[in-house]
């Protein structure tokens, strides 16, 4: 789609990647650090660096991705792609309403708003999450669709939009046993991916225990 036909694109907010690279250098200073020390105790570097190469291409990946989320509006229709979701276009026909929900994520006591964009039985076509998204982008996307947004002004409770949006959750969110299971794997990886370079560098593993 070129970008002369666009009414609208918008991206999200930079400061997401900042803080995506400096979760990554948080994390993997004190892991690489230690290995590498353990790594010059024994002379065998050379897994240590490998296994860096691939979780810093891997992230670079993820991050590469991060670069390449958009949202847009044509004569025809609204289209996006997240980082982990794949290409989604919605015909400008087949939208019936456009919502602007406040709502509370987390612990914070500040509300961020909703996007929600469906068609005439409810069902959720499109949306977008203001932790993401600058608050004028959201603006411009609803004004620039061809139904007049309902905004709700009154905050509610991620829980709550879910129950009076019906569909609006993605498989990941309203459920946090799935996200806890999820850091839990991610903390199991870092582990087994430590005990492989240091099996592979012939440093014995009880010399960790007490």
């Amino acid at each position: 789609m070129p970008d002369a036909a666009r009414r609208v694109l918008v991206r999200p907010r930079r400061s997401l990647l900042t803080t995506a690279l400096l979760s990554i250098a948080l994390v993997m200073i004190p892991v690489f650090g230690s290995l590498y020390w353990f790594a010059a105790q024994h002379g065998s570097w050379l897994p240590v660096f490998i296994a860096h190469l691939i979780v810093v291409a891997l992230c670079f990946a993820v991050l590469f991705r991060q670069l390449s989320v958009y949202t847009a509006i044509d004569d025809h229709e609204l289209s996006g792609r997240g980082i982990f979701s794949p290409m989604v276009r919605v015909p400008l026909e087949s939208i019936a309403s456009v919502h602007l929900v406040r709502t509370y994520v987390g612990q914070s006591s500040e509300p961020v708003r909703q996007l929600l964009v469906s068609d005439a039985q409810g069902r959720r076509l499109f949306r977008l999450r203001g932790s993401f998204w600058h608050p004028g982008d959201l603006d411009a996307v609803a004004a620039a669709l061809p139904v007049e947004p309902t905004i709700v002004r009154e905050p509610m409770s991620l829980r709550d939009f879910f129950r009076a949006y019906p569909g609006s959750a993605y498989w990941f969110e309203d459920r946090p046993v799935l996200g806890a299971v999820l850091t839990g794997l991610v903390f199991v990886g870092v582990i087994a991916l430590t005990i492989v370079v240091m099996w592979a560098m012939g440093i014995p593993l009880a010399m960790f225990r007490g």
